[in-house]
């Protein structure tokens, strides 16, 4: 007797032939979470938490705080990398992004004002002046010394120094000889944070030349342009710590020809992370604004986005990854992957935790250390992968271990919008296709508490709602080929519920190719219903148990599709009442 029953789902693997899959896999998954092995349709989105500006914003984030409401922050562009501060128990709410003329940083209630600042602290423009006065002291010796000078921002941020001043031999002491330092405001880029608590800092040569280290004289205001020196030696203070702490790539296109700083990343140890054509850039550890250029990675190919692992950073190029790995900024060392997979798409990088995921030519690719695959290999052609999935266009986000990707396809009349989600968590990866009615343009995820958020035209809206309403999950079977023609007389399914609202749980049966029944079932009481649409003209029937009759046909190619809002834990297809009795 020919017996066919399913009890755990998994998702599609349109690379293999239907009658080919395992006996898990389907033809169709739409909308199905396969995490605990069974039919289970995905919650159907939130409604709206905010209303955008304009439905043409591609980016959000929310900024939370312990001490204020929260905020939405919005841009039009869709390459937006943001970050919070690194320093912890920071009160001032740091917060950086790359994506826009230039890397930028402010702060909690900065941004409420819509106001922002550059990312980094420029060296002053021009050497200071010295000039020496007072009577040198006999019982001195003369020294040949030098003098540069810091900014300070508002937020206590220092950049590099200036050039060195011209030498001047003095016996520098309060009484004797004195310097007058002169230290001009800075004159160049705009949307500096040289507000009212800016500084200026002034460091001497203790010894000899400029090439001798530079130590601590004072402080001065910003607004401040001389400083006179009458300190000796030995109360110089530390030595200059900002020596190499440039700022960031940015709008400058002599200095950065191949453009600003993006993809801001934290990584371990308050490090930020970035790129500009080949190069991946560190920061210094819990100094956001200080990039020295030896702390920069130049790769073989252009990169075209960046991801973290749990002991690294993937740099994902338009060739081969890299893995990058190190405790120091000044340390790190690449790796190069040998996976012959460039990132076809910056907005397809994900982080799972454990393994970077992105769109490659041949599939969805993943990176772990130094290990890199094609893990859709075997379950979705190149062919099928470019054309049915995307990859160049998508947007992808993670949710509860899962890879969610949207994609937007067409325009007018012909436009299309839908997306799928990779999920890696059951005993095998499955692939369930989403259904969607607009685009959706971009994210954010709430590490806090989970949550994805998704924007919907001019609004954004949870990826799944709180309450137990679902989508309408819909999962076709492999095609079920016998030795020789058979009728299947029964078909049965199991769910967690037979509801009426907001769907019917539905079944269809093909026999060779032909669609033979197609049966929709509730239950009130103990009374289960049938309700039939093919084949036509017959009434609606009661049952005792959701096991209902088949026409008579002789197949030998059988298929079945299972549709519902709730769980669904079986189906069994038979010739014979007894065989579904004792599954």
């Amino acid at each position: 007797m020919a017996y066919f029953k399913r009890n755990k789902f998994s998702g599609i693997a349109p690379g293999v032939a239907p009658r080919l899959l395992a006996e898990q896999f389907g033809q169709e998954a739409e909308n199905l979470d396969f995490e605990s092995g069974r039919f289970a349709p995905l919650a159907i989105e939130g409604t709206s938490v905010k209303t955008l500006a304009n439905s043409i914003r591609r980016s959000i984030w929310y900024l939370d705080s312990d001490s204020a409401a929260p905020i939405w922050l919005e841009w039009n562009e869709e390459n937006i990398s943001a970050v919070e501060g690194p320093i912890p128990d920071d009160t001032a709410d740091r917060f950086y992004w790359t994506g826009e003329s230039y890397p930028r940083m402010s702060t909690r209630a900065l941004i409420a004002n819509n106001t922002h600042y550059r990312l980094g602290v420029p060296a002053p423009s021009s050497a200071p002046t010295v000039a020496k006065s007072g009577t040198p002291d006999a019982s001195m010796t003369a020294e040949e010394t030098a003098y540069v000078y810091t900014f300070v921002t508002d937020f206590g941020e220092e950049g590099p120094p200036s050039a060195a001043s011209a030498i001047v031999e003095a016996t520098i002491k309060s009484g004797a000889e004195t310097v007058t330092v002169g230290i001009p405001s800075y004159s160049g880029m705009t949307n500096l944070a040289f507000g009212t608590d800016a500084k200026k800092r002034i460091y001497r040569a203790n010894v000899g030349s400029t090439n001798a280290q530079y130590q601590f004289v004072a402080e001065e205001p910003y607004a401040s342009t001389s400083y006179t020196d009458s300190k000796e030696s030995s109360q110089l203070g530390e030595v200059l710590p900002s020596l190499t702490w440039i700022g960031p790539p940015n709008d400058d296109t002599n200095d950065y020809p191949d453009g600003q700083l993006m993809g801001l990343t934290p990584v371990a140890n308050g490090i930020f992370a970035g790129f500009s054509g080949k190069r991946l850039c560190l920061s210094e550890s819990y100094l956001p604004h200080a990039w020295p250029v030896d702390y920069r990675i130049t790769l073989e190919n252009d990169i075209i986005a960046i991801g973290t692992t749990a002991n690294g950073i993937v740099a994902l190029t338009d060739g081969k990854p890299y893995f990058v790995t190190g405790v120091d900024p000044s340390a790190m060392t690449a790796t190069q992957i040998n996976l012959a997979q460039g990132c076809v798409n910056e907005k397809s990088v994900v982080d799972l935790g454990d393994v970077v995921l992105y769109a490659g030519p041949d599939g969805l690719c993943g990176i772990s250390g130094t290990q890199g695959e094609v893990i859709t290999r075997g379950l979705i052609s190149p062919k099928q992968w470019n054309a049915d999935f995307y990859p160049e266009t998508i947007r992808a986000f993670e949710h509860e271990g899962t890879y969610v990707a949207f994609y937007t396809t067409g325009s007018g009349s012909s436009t299309v919008h839908g997306g799928w989600v990779y999920d890696p968590r059951a005993s095998e990866a499955a692939i369930s296709t989403l259904t969607t009615n607009a685009e959706r343009r971009g994210g954010f995820k709430n590490d806090k508490t989970g949550e994805l958020f998704i924007i919907v035209g001019n609004a954004v809206q949870p990826y799944r709602a709180s309450t137990t309403t679902n989508r309408l999950g819909k999962w076709k079977s492999k095609k079920y080929v016998t030795a020789q023609p058979v009728s299947m007389s029964w078909v049965h399914i199991h769910a967690d519920s037979y509801p009426s609202s907001p769907g019917k749980n539905r079944v269809r049966v093909w026999a060779d190719g032909v669609v033979i029944a197609d049966y929709q079932i509730t239950k009130s009481g103990n009374v289960f219903t049938q309700e039939t649409a093919i084949p036509s003209g017959i009434s609606d029937a009661s049952l005792a148990e959701p096991i209902m009759r088949l026409p008579s046909v002789l197949a030998t190619e059988w298929e079945v599709e299972i549709q519902g809002y709730v769980p669904i834990n079986e189906f069994c297809l038979a010739q014979t009442m007894a065989e579904i009795k004792i599954s």
